[in-house]
């Protein structure tokens, strides 16, 4: 009895020895998602294990087979998708040593698109939260007016979170990449204060102008509620008075430029009409 506990206390003394590999449970849990399959996410695994515990940032596929069951043409192609999918990269850094430069396995592409995915669910518990306290809100308010006083529909909070995700799948698919958490309570924000075809229509504006920037639509949004805008048939009547102004002013300005040259016309004659007399 004494021996085997001796042979498990040796045995711990030895696990916590030889270290741990970290893996994120976000990248177990969402790898599919990602677009990765089983076996990649093997190779990943032991290419992190490899790069964390031995200090070695290329590891051959020679020794990658050693630690897998597939053979090198399996392994070639994994790393071959992996590279297109963007998930890996291979870097070059100067080793201090030879003073040459040697490739390395970058992952960073990796955790970029963790991070995507981080931000997609928190951008969803965050819609699902508002959606909860917007049915809090309804239900609240029915039990106010209970006794002759209107009462909102009981699909009010549905139609609300129905247009949030409305406008805010348009952004995502303007920018083409997934919203921050703190873009999507912006767009929460905007949708709350005006109505959602505004706020689409402040993004088609600074998508004309190039401008992909939450600053700028919130200027854009700004102006309108100073200005007390609240249709885009407002916006449309604007858009039609500043082109006008603009119009206008061109031509004032045009205007002007030739009365000047006219003025100035005379002058000139005058300046070389002597050399001519005799």
């Amino acid at each position: 009895m004494a021996n085997r506990t001796n042979l498990i206390a040796e045995f711990g003394r030895d696990l916590l020895a030889q270290g741990y590999t970290s893996i994120p449970n976000l990248l177990l849990r969402s790898y599919q998602s990602m677009g990765i399959n089983d076996q990649e996410l093997v190779l990943l695994l032991h290419i992190i294990y490899l790069q964390s515990a031995e200090n070695n940032r290329y590891p051959t596929v020679e020794r990658l087979e050693s630690l897998m069951s597939a053979p090198p043409s399996t392994i070639e192609d994994c790393l071959n998708q992996l590279l297109e999918k963007k998930v890996l990269a291979i870097d070059q850094y100067l080793d201090p040593v030879t003073l040459e430069y040697q490739p390395v396995y970058n992952l960073e592409g990796l955790f970029d698109k963790l991070a995507e995915v981080w931000a997609i669910e928190k951008n969803k518990e965050y819609i699902e939260q508002q959606q909860l306290s917007q049915t809090r809100r309804e239900r609240n308010q029915r039990a106010d007016n209970v006794g002759g006083v209107k009462q909102l529909p009981v699909s009010a909070a549905n139609t609300i979170s129905e247009t949030v995700a409305r406008v805010y799948n348009v952004f995502e698919s303007e920018f083409g990449r997934p919203l921050t958490p703190m873009e999507g309570e912006s767009i929460i924000s905007w949708c709350d204060q005006l109505p959602a075809e505004l706020v689409i229509e402040a993004l088609r504006i600074s998508v004309i102008q190039g401008t992909f920037n939450l600053r700028y639509i919130e200027r854009i949004l700004q102006d309108w509620r100073q200005k007390n805008i609240r249709t885009l048939n407002e916006v449309r009547k604007l858009e039609e008075s500043f082109a006008e102004k603009r119009v206008y002013a061109r031509r004032t300005r045009n205007r002007s430029i030739r009365n000047e040259s006219k003025n100035q016309s005379p002058a000139r004659e005058d300046k070389y009409r002597d050399l001519y007399v005799t």
